[in-house]
């Protein structure tokens, strides 16, 4: 039987595996993605959140988000409204504070929008054509002490191989295969609601500009639903939450569909190009494990949530750039194995801080009484923590999120230096910053390679090829110690 060997296999086509797939890449592993589909989404499903762009940044990809995305409202922006096109009963948001830190702790404008189709086309384009491999399934996984024997078969065809891997990353959804064959569960999962969700195209008019934000919520006698906005044009989905009638048992068809969205819209005359209708069950959960040996579970395979807070996909897709740049660094020889053992506990605190955001929101806006901004004050730390504040392990997860210091365990803050961020001048390289005897310091983290950057603060700043702050003392020996 052929053998086809590679360093890292992903399994999973999406946006979280090939976002993985384009990471690795970037930090020079040529990785092999399957995907058994026979191509990527065409449906503008999820979007992204500022941290993600952030991330997509440090690799060199700022002027392609600029190029496909397009400025929605301001994050968690909200409009309540009888219908789309009708009256307006509240606007609602985080309260300022909050919404300033979010307009003011990146580079990035925190209004870009980019959709998970768009992330899986760009990564594509990025990743060289050979690298992928659509129509493929995973049939086996056999982990061994210095390798994976993947089995695989060719969806159309029937022909089998192997593919043997220094590391897999199961990056393949929800229901993910290679979870499957690990043997590992999701003891906590638990089904919150029964939603259906519409994608479709309709021309609203300039219906944008009146709400102030590209989300709305409507209430009416006929539907309780979503409407949001995936180009910031003529390109929508909703989520269906409630309607007289509504048996959690039965699927939407497309009459009905629409009938729901014209109501939610508010006027029955606007021609709807509906793509397609999901019914599917928004649940909450973790997998009790994320790693066995040399395999890990990245995204939805490892972590399911609601999409309301909108972090599952985002979430993911820093999973992988987590883990990304620790694999490459084991298989480049500049770190060792034991490297890994940080990306689970890592990304299990965020994933829960994550998870946090989504069961609450879910479940205020499903019960949505009253004064919507009570839920926003609530909800405005844990949607901060799990987008961008969150901590690793050891440090404390729930220190203030408008706290913008430096700290270790925290991504490193922005701050401009002349013109430029210091997110920017980390890229996706091991960096020290400090305030005065740069050569000194430099030299006492030299196997690391750093590049070092002036920044006025107190000691020293090592910051990890993700952006987080791994270490910040005063001495070099101390330095030594944690990094020698």
């Amino acid at each position: 039987m052929r053998i086809d060997d590679v360093p890292v296999l992903v399994v999973g086509g999406g946006p979280v595996g090939l976002s993985t797939g384009l990471f690795l890449a970037h930090w020079g592993i040529r990785p092999l993605v399957i995907e058994k589909r026979d191509g990527i989404s065409t449906v503008p499903r999820a979007s992204t959140s500022l941290r993600t762009l952030e991330v997509f940044r440090s690799i060199g990809l700022g002027p392609a988000l600029d190029e496909l995305g397009f400025e929605g409202g301001p994050p968690m922006r909200t409009v309540f409204k009888t219908s789309g096109l009708g009256a307006t009963l509240q606007r609602s948001g985080p309260p300022a504070r909050y919404a300033a830190m979010v307009e003011s702790c990146s580079p990035v404008n925190s209004r870009l929008i980019l959709t998970h189709d768009q992330i899986q086309g760009l990564a594509l384009r990025e990743l060289r054509r050979r690298d992928v491999r659509f129509g493929v399934r995973l049939t086996g996984l056999v982990p061994d002490t210095d390798h994976v024997r993947a089995q695989v078969a060719d969806v159309a065809t029937g022909e089998e191989w192997q593919i043997r891997a220094k590391y897999v990353v199961g990056a393949d959804g929800a229901s993910s295969d290679v979870r499957e064959h690990l043997g590992i569960t999701a003891p906590d999962r638990e089904v919150i609601a029964h939603l259906d969700t519409a994608f479709f195209r309709a021309d609203l008019g300039p219906v944008l500009a009146e709400w102030g934000t590209h989300m709305c919520f409507v209430r009416n006698d006929a539907v309780y639903a979503t409407l949001m906005s995936k180009n910031g044009r003529d390109q929508w989905s909703s989520h269906i939450m409630d309607y007289p009638g509504k048996d959690r048992a039965s699927r939407l068809s497309e009459p009905e569909t629409v009938a729901l969205l014209q109501a939610a819209i508010g006027d029955d005359t606007i021609p709807i190009e509906l793509h397609t209708v999901n019914s599917w069950e928004a649940a909450i959960g973790m997998a009790s494990s994320f790693r066995n040996g040399r395999v890990f579970l990245a995204g939805d395979a490892a972590h399911v949530q609601s999409s309301a807070g909108g972090l599952g996909m985002n979430t993911g897709i820093q999973d992988g750039h987590n883990l990304a740049w620790k694999i490459a660094a084991v298989l480049n020889g500049q770190a060792a194995p034991g490297l890994l053992d940080g990306y689970e506990p890592e990304r299990r605190a965020a994933a829960e801080a994550s998870l946090a955001l989504s069961r609450g929101l879910h479940r205020g806006y499903q019960s949505l009484e009253g004064d919507p901004d009570v839920l926003y004050e609530k909800i405005a730390i844990a949607y901060l923590r799990g987008m961008l504040c969150y901590a690793y392990p050891p440090h404390d997860a729930e220190s203030d999120v408008l706290d913008n210091a430096i700290r270790p365990g925290r991504r490193f803050p922005h701050r401009w230096v002349g013109a430029d961020s210091t997110l920017d001048l980390i890229g996706s390289r091991w960096t020290l910053f400090a305030a005065r005897d740069l050569d000194r310091w430099r030299a006492a983290a030299a196997h690391l390679d750093p590049q070092i950057h002036a920044l006025d603060i107190d000691g020293a700043v090592l910051v990890r090829p993700d952006g987080f702050v791994a270490w910040q003392g005063t001495t070099e020996d101390s330095l030594r110690a944690h990094w020698g």
